[in-house]
């Protein structure tokens, strides 16, 4: 079974620690329906958004790396629609903040520069590195 890289499996985790502690705040601080509810709709969209990139991307790096033609990559596009519709759906139809929504969906950019902080200090090589890439002889 195909397994995502450690950083692409932290990134993940923070998402969804950063989702919980956003909307945990929220509800202790702010307390307004709407704004809770932005929250939770936005860091709820990413992190899903995230999982099935993350599933995507292993699908499609295990195809390569075995020589199949997959079609992983075809999905990229109904999945981004599909967001896109989400996306829409939420501003357009539900009783939320939207300011609140876009700090909820935006979780994703703290979990990305956070891991990328975390493996330039411990020295480990970022997600879009491979290893072979140095082995140049």
């Amino acid at each position: 079974m195909p397994v995502a890289s450690p950083s692409i499996q932290r990134i993940e985790r923070l998402n969804y620690v950063i989702a919980i502690i956003v909307v945990a705040a929220g509800l202790v601080l702010v307390q307004s329906r709407s704004v809770v509810l932005g929250l939770m709709v936005g860091a709820g969209l990413t992190c899903l958004n995230f999982f099935v990139l993350r599933k995507l991307v292993v699908k499609w790096t295990e195809d390569a790396a075995t020589g199949k033609g997959g079609n992983a990559q075809l999905l990229m596009l109904p999945k981004m629609i599909f967001l896109m519709g989400a996306v829409a759906v939420a501003v357009l139809f539900l009783p939320i903040d939207v300011i609140s929504f876009v700090v909820g969906y935006s979780i994703f950019i703290i979990s990305i520069v956070i891991e990328t902080a975390y493996s330039a200090l411990a020295g480990t090589t970022p997600p879009a590195q491979s290893s072979s890439e140095h082995d140049h002889g």
